[in-house]
């Protein structure tokens, strides 16, 4: 029995030893810091994905009147895409999922988009009727159902998607993960928009104020920026951190049709910033 005993304890005692080998080696600093194969999820708060100057160079010009003389709609002269950059620090901006392909090294992948879409409504003209007063005085017109306004359709769409790559630098400090890398942005913006009958009106010049057709644009862009940033890590798995871009280059290119059938109008735009778009992360790695 005693011979017995040994020799579980003594294979009990190679399994242990074994098992100690095969444990994966301990990552530097302590835990805290990004080992090859994690997988990391960044809330990001703050200036949103958008570059502004898509709202401004993105302008549809409104076209001729299908019928009367009055080139003027209910739509505003020029049409631009509304700003979604004005988030507040306290405001979520988008998601950020990295991959650790090295101890050191990340890819990653980001992204946002908002589709706003008005669908149209024509006018509905008021009933009236005449009404002969008791006294046998002149009849009086009075309505009976009132005139509904026209809505005129809009649809704005954005879509925007970040790539990159970072770098980890490793300091003394276990809990600190400073960072460097480029991203690049692909957007993609388009608006379109038509003035519905907009209801019977005295004057006949004025009677009808639908436009001739949708006119519509689009604006594809393209960016390249260097990424600086820094994470600190709470708890193993658990960071928070913030992120600028030092130098950034974005290029928009523009289609504009202000009414069917004419050829389209075309421009663009380059922007040059020097940090911007300022990010406070809090991450969650696996």
């Amino acid at each position: 029995m005693k011979k017995i005993f040994l020799f579980v304890l003594l294979g009990v005692w190679s399994l242990s030893l074994r098992a100690q080998d095969d444990a994966p080696t301990p990552a530097p600093g302590g835990g805290y810091a990004p080992r090859s194969g994690n997988l990391q999820a960044n809330l990001l708060l703050g200036k949103g994905f958008f570059y502004t100057s898509t709202d401004y160079i993105l302008q549809i010009p409104q076209n001729a009147t299908a019928v009367g003389g009055s080139l003027t709609t209910d739509l505003p002269g020029y049409l631009t895409l509304s700003d979604p950059n004005g988030s507040s620090l306290a405001n979520m901006a988008g998601v950020e999922v990295k991959y650790f392909i090295a101890d050191q090294l990340a890819v990653s992948l980001s992204g946002a988009g908002y589709i706003n879409n008005t669908p149209w409504r024509e006018a509905v003209d008021a009933t009236t009727a005449e009404v002969i007063p008791p006294d046998d005085s002149d009849p009086q017109t009075v309505t009976v159902l009132p005139k509904y306004a026209n809505i005129d359709a809009q649809l704005k769409t954005r879509v925007v998607v970040n790539a990159g790559g970072q770098y980890y630098f490793r300091v003394g400090n276990e809990r600190i993960h400073p960072y460097g890398g480029v991203l690049g942005t692909f957007q993609f913006a388009g608006l379109s928009a038509q003035s519905t009958y907009s209801g019977a009106s005295p004057n006949e010049m004025e009677s009808d104020k639908r436009d001739a057709g949708a006119r519509t644009g689009q604006l594809l862009g393209w960016a390249l920026s260097a990424v600086a940033g820094v994470e600190y890590s709470l708890l193993p798995g658990l960071t928070v951190g913030f992120e600028i871009k030092p130098v950034s280059y974005y290029y928009s290119g523009l289609s504009l049709f202000a009414q069917p059938g004419l050829a389209a109008m075309t421009g663009e735009n380059q922007d040059y910033v020097i940090f911007g778009q300022p990010l406070f992360k809090i991450g969650f790695r696996f």
